[in-house]
């Protein structure tokens, strides 16, 4: 059979797939056999991915099909590439229109049979040859015209796929062998590249670009969750290639740390993509990017926000720094470790499952060794919310080892010192965490300030708060506002503040626009409006406690 027309014309892999499909079932019509399974396109194009991957990267390769057999080493711990002795990879010639032309090596001999291994044995399929790692990376080794690292996956622990990125960077250093590589989506190429940037190595898009048509686009790749080009396997190819290294080992650290958690978490999010703009929020009043996981930031107030999982609404966890909001990056490579630092910094819960747990907690202790300072506030934080015995004096003690260099650590530090009745101490803390420009240390500060003698600093630290749209701020406001009589102020600050969540705000802003259309103060239709969308609120508020009861 032949596939290099099906190939040349095929727009994605499902018509690819149709294609090779009526040529199987043509050749068991002319030879019956027993294939032990009905062949569907749906579950056939993963057998046919591996073929079409190792077939469009040699095309791009320059080397020259037909001659003598091209020999192309795929490493990588992905299941596509490895099932039936990697015998579907071999279509690869066929669909360049020379059958036998390409021979793939693996460097795991294993016995990993697909539910088509009936199908490769009567199609007589050609299995994978075998080489070491070791004679890979050697210069006497097996030759080897081209490979194909796939899936990279250098933030895991697991030795095996250490050794896969020893591999791929030994090829590409001491035999010069071409390695292409095929990543998940753009961010998993752009961290990649900061895990073995200390290797001087990076990857590089082919065709210099991630865009629709380019050809660092495989269009025949498995796309996941209807992302298409944003994401799949086998998504995005690109090339090793020297470069030049530049990060900080902090730096690296921090992309390790962060990424090798996400993997312990186990799962895949794909609402959206990191920078990705979600529209649709608020009745598009805020436009939120995406970060890493389930994470958004509002990028105009810094509202860290979080889709829950049953519901898919967007709710408010948190509020970052000033510091940290004014250098968020616009490249997604350079706002990778930027989230990072924002997943680390705002995570409150480990996994539950005891390996995955026991593998967060060491990956963080690491990460805070090598100088990440989110990575410790990450385990404080996580302690406080564990129910465990001793977890609290272990947030104590994390919070305390990160100290005042971190804004959430320096905050719980004031806390802990207001318990414990020593409020010189909290100021300092709280203080050092507002230098930051941490809006609910700046608003806790003036509140503490304001049941002094010092009001005048507190209600300019509460005003600075609010501007950055804190929520218990504008509370505090409103709630000032109200009590001197200026009413339409109250309202005015209670809305940036009920808008985000606060209930209390809420019930405040309905008794005062009430009063206010009681006593014929401000315009009717405008306070009628007002009192609407308070009791709209209300109800989505109490549905949603009703819902989390459950």
């Amino acid at each position: 059979m032949s596939l290099a027309k099906t190939f040349e014309t095929a727009k994605n892999l499902g018509v690819l797939t149709e294609g090779w499909l009526k040529h199987v079932k043509g050749i068991l019509k002319e030879n019956p056999a027993d294939i032990g399974i009905k062949l569907q396109l749906d579950s056939a194009a993963s057998i046919v991915a591996p073929a079409a991957l190792v077939a469009t990267v040699v095309s791009q390769s320059g080397l020259t099909v037909g001659h003598d057999p091209i020999r192309v080493l795929l490493i990588g711990s992905d299941p596509l590439i490895r099932f039936d002795n990697s015998k579907w990879a071999s279509l690869a010639g066929e669909m360049l229109g020379s059958p036998g032309a390409i021979d793939i090596l693996l460097t795991v001999d294993e016995d990993a049979a697909s539910e088509f291994s009936q199908l490769a044995s009567a199609l007589d399929l050609e299995p994978c040859g075998v080489i070491t790692h070791e004679e890979a990376s050697s210069e006497s080794g097996p030759q080897v015209d081209l490979a194909i690292w796939v899936h990279p996956a250098g933030e895991s622990s697991d030795p095996g796929e250490q050794q896969n990125t020893t591999t791929a960077i030994g090829l590409a250093s001491q035999r010069g062998v071409p390695v292409y590589t095929a990543s998940f989506n753009e961010v998993d190429l752009h961290a990649q590249n900061y895990l073995i940037h200390e290797q001087a190595w990076q990857m590089v898009p082919l065709g210099g670009a991630i865009e629709r048509g380019s050809k660092a686009i495989n269009k025949f790749g498995i796309s996941t969750a209807d992302l298409g080009v944003e994401g799949g396997w086998g998504a995005i190819l690109g090339k090793l290639e020297v470069s030049l290294p530049t990060l900080s080992e902090v730096e690296i650290s921090l992309v390790r740390t962060a990424m090798r958690l996400v993997c312990a978490e186990g799962a895949l999010h794909t609402s959206w993509t990191l920078g990705q703009r979600i529209n649709g929020v608020a009745f598009n009043r805020i436009i939120p990017v995406g970060l890493l996981g389930n994470m958004a930031i509002d990028p105009q107030t810094g509202h860290i926000l979080q889709q829950d999982e049953d519901s898919r609404e967007l709710r408010l966890i948190g509020h970052l720094w000033q510091a940290a909001l004014e250098r968020m990056p616009i490249s997604k490579r350079d706002l990778l470790p930027w989230a990072c630092r924002l997943k680390l910094a705002f995570l409150s819960e480990l996994p539950k499952e005891d390996e995955r747990r026991k593998e967060a907690v060491a990956t963080l202790e690491e990460g805070f060794r090598a100088g990440v300072f989110d990575a410790g506030v990450a385990l404080a934080r996580c302690y406080e919310g564990s129910k465990a015995d001793g977890s609290s004096a272990k947030a104590v003690q994390w919070h305390r080892e990160v100290g005042d260099r971190h804004p959430l650590s320096a905050y719980s530090l004031a806390y802990q010192a207001l318990e414990e009745e020593d409020y010189a101490a909290a100021e300092i803390h709280l203080r050092a965490s507002s230098a930051f420009g941490y809006p609910v240390a700046m608003t806790d500060l003036g509140k503490l300030l304001c049941s002094t003698d010092r009001e005048g600093e507190g209600l300019q630290l509460l005003g600075e708060a609010a501007d950055l749209k804190d929520p218990e701020a504008n509370y505090e406001l409103g709630e000032v506002s109200a009590k001197a009589g200026e009413l339409q102020n109250a309202l005015n600050y209670l809305r940036q503040a009920w808008t985000y969540g606060h209930a209390e705000a809420a019930g405040l802003a309905a008794q005062v626009a009430q009063y206010m259309l009681d006593h014929g103060i401000g315009k009717r239709s405008l306070i009628k409006r007002e009192v609407k969308e308070i009791s709209t609120y209300q109800k989505k508020l109490d549905r949603r406690q009703v819902s989390n009861a459950h």
